[in-house]
């Protein structure tokens, strides 16, 4: 399903009811809407593993950003995350979904909590998976360092300075298989997959040199759950330390998990555990 917004066309897909049958009695269940780890990524990485158990206790909606997926490309010019906010906001109002709950995982984590920095009365929850506030590629390269070698940590290195098709090439080969501690994805998920490595490329060149989210972080005012493996060489154990503690402690549960990698709940299933539990509670 497509809607219309600002000129673009955005895709989103649905699954489950917000009202289901509960004997004489109709209950409703919450709304999680899933952002992707992006950007280039699309919403297909959440529907073998994290889509459907959310499913079974939430209405669960899939979002492509703008850039990404079956969504319309747009301009890189507009490949950032004041713009996902905006869009996001947009697509909520359009789909009446009042009190959402928003889960990210990398950068969808950052719109996430981008978007309820600026809009603080709207989500009633966040899932923050893989998240830090900036990126510190000293950290990164350290961590693929001691994944992979001095070779990941080499090729890791050459990416973060020079972005381009080549270098990008080259960090796919080396450094992105050290993202999961247990095989990595499925190749039929990565072959469903609808990517935009132009979206990637023109994160890492352009944008996330001024990503510090920090001072947003403190602005939020619902409960969020803060989900990271200690092996993660992209959003990594220090960033997400980092973000903790930019994060209104009252409001935070932080919980990191030994032996996980990027996106955690495909390493560590009592993550996805711990994921559902905080939806529903």
């Amino acid at each position: 399903m497509r809607l219309k917004l600002d000129g673009e066309r955005f895709f989103f897909d649905v699954d489950g009811a917000k009202l289901r049958p509960n004997g004489p009695w109709l209950e409703e269940v919450p709304t999680v809407v899933l952002l992707p780890p992006g950007p280039g990524a699309d919403h297909s990485t959440y529907k073998d593993v994290l889509g459907p158990r959310l499913a079974q206790i939430a209405q669960v909606v899939y979002v492509d950003p703008r850039g990404d997926g079956r969504s319309d490309r747009s301009t890189p010019s507009r490949w950032n995350l004041e713009t996902w906010s905006a869009d996001l906001h947009a697509m909520l109002d359009a789909l009446e979904i009042e009190q959402p709950i928003l889960l990210g995982s990398s950068t969808g984590a950052l719109v996430a909590l981008h978007y309820a920095a600026h809009h603080p009365e709207r989500p009633v929850k966040l899932v923050l998976i893989s998240a830090v506030a900036r990126f510190v590629h000293a950290r990164s390269i350290a961590v693929f360092d001691r994944l992979g070698g001095a070779e990941a940590g080499e090729v890791a290195a050459r990416y973060f300075a020079d972005p381009n098709d080549v270098t990008f090439a080259e960090y796919l080969r080396v450094c992105l298989p050290l993202y999961s501690r247990t095989g990595g994805l499925d190749p039929d998920v990565v072959a469903r997959m609808q990517w935009n490595p132009d979206a990637t490329i023109h994160w890492d060149r352009n944008e996330t040199a001024r990503v510090d989210l920090r001072e947003a972080a403190a602005s939020v005012r619902c409960p969020v759950l803060l989900v990271t493996g200690e092996d993660d060489p992209s959003c990594t154990l220090a960033g997400a330390e980092e973000l903790a503690g930019a994060l209104p402690q009252e409001l935070l549960e932080f919980r990191r998990y030994a032996g996980a990698g990027h996106g955690v709940v495909r390493d560590r299933r009592d993550a996805l555990d711990d994921v559902a539990r905080f939806i529903t509670d």
